[in-house]
């Protein structure tokens, strides 16, 4: 007799879970201290906080990490120069540095996803470290069923989402997995592209597509969320 597949809700960290830009303002700190250039530095973080204020456009960034990314890449600092100082930055979150907050009634929607028979994953490309104790702290950990840090995303998020599925036991049943992030290349792009279901949380409105839903805040997806927990097969289905 055939098995029902498990429905998986996949999850960013930064700009889904863990709000607020004191994250992005630690990191453009660790790397404005590799920059000789004192103008420079101070002209990058001026054009980071209009793109954060949504006062500027920044390329085709759609959180401040990408930003920095853009507004950085003149300055061609070495990779794993760049790779230690965003290390540094979260271990400074670690550490009590900076001000982060849960999207309001996260863990009332997930313990209703999981209620639902729903199991939470988290990929992220954040580190365990300065994320791991945060969640615990916020009652999200508890809820959880795995976490995948260092995600190398968008290169192996569709590696990370085929894994999950074949886990669920829903190869063959996409729609029963649904990923949820602010950045539509990472987090809801390879969702579709499996035809799995991809929620977007476009803070700066790029309208990006196709989705299965977007909204500025994850709060304005949760009723979308729980249909979907509810009965992925009878979810709205991706728009282009």
């Amino acid at each position: 007799m055939p098995t029902t597949p498990t429905p998986t809700l996949v999850l960013d960290f930064d700009g889904t879970l863990c709000l607020g830009d004191d994250p992005i303002h630690l990191f453009a700190d660790e790397l404005s201290a590799l920059v000789e250039d004192t103008e420079v530095s101070a002209q990058i973080r001026r054009r980071l906080e209009a793109f954060l204020a949504g006062d500027e456009r920044v390329e085709d960034a759609e959180d401040g990490y990408h930003a920095l990314f853009y507004l950085g890449a003149p300055l061609a600092l070495p990779r794993e120069q760049v790779a230690a100082a965003y290390q540094r930055s979260r271990e400074r979150m670690e550490a009590g540095e900076g001000t982060v907050y849960a999207p309001e009634g996260i863990v009332d929607l997930l313990d209703d996803v999981r209620a639902a028979g729903a199991r939470v994953v988290l990929v992220t490309n954040a580190p365990a470290v300065g994320a791991t104790s945060w969640l615990e702290s916020v009652g999200v950990a508890a809820r959880l069923d795995a976490v995948i840090p260092d995600a190398g995303k968008p290169q192996l998020m569709s590696d990370h989402l085929s894994g999950l599925l074949a886990e669920a036991g829903a190869s063959e049943a996409p729609q029963y997995l649904a990923s949820v992030g602010d950045v539509w290349a990472n987090d809801v792009e390879p969702a579709i592209r499996l035809d799995a279901q991809g929620f977007h949380i476009d803070r700066y409105g790029s309208g990006r597509t196709p989705t299965t839903a977007s909204a500025p805040t994850i709060e304005e997806l949760y009723p979308l969320i729980r249909a979907w927990a509810q009965d992925p097969t009878g979810a709205v289905r991706p728009q282009p």
